[in-house]
């Protein structure tokens, strides 16, 4: 088994858990498959499209990983805007991912996410000068 294929699928299984679990979680909450089965679809995109874009571009590592995160904070972002107002009012946590506010908090984690994955794009164009 090749290790640079290794690890260019296992990195983007991460970003796929990392960047849909709470999508799957929320459709539970809300009582809505087609949310948790979209996490599931989405999770599976980014990791087979992120796996193969990091095989073809060995050389710009740091612009498939800043379009892949930009990829994911924006369709957070719109899943957040759908499932958010569905959401119950009860009290939770964001460890366990139960009430509006919980949710409320990914906000300015994918804000900051989406800074990181623009100044990586960024970064890579202007270093290929």
């Amino acid at each position: 088994m090749d290790g640079r294929r290794v690890t260019a699928y296992g990195s983007m299984l991460g970003v796929a858990f990392g960047g849909f679990t709470w999508v799957v979680v929320a459709g539970g909450l809300i009582h809505e498959p087609v949310v948790s089965l979209g996490g599931v679809a989405l999770g599976s995109l980014v990791w087979w499209f992120g796996g193969r874009g990091l095989l073809r571009y060995p050389t710009r590592p740091a612009m498939v990983w800043g379009v892949l995160t930009l990829f994911v904070v924006l369709i957070d972002w719109a899943v957040l805007a759908y499932v958010l107002p569905r959401l119950p009012e009860q009290g939770g946590s964001i460890y366990l991912g139960t009430s509006r506010s919980a949710y409320t908090m990914l906000q300015p984690i994918l804000l900051v996410c989406g800074a990181a994955g623009t100044a990586l794009v960024l970064w890579d164009l202007l270093r290929r000068r």
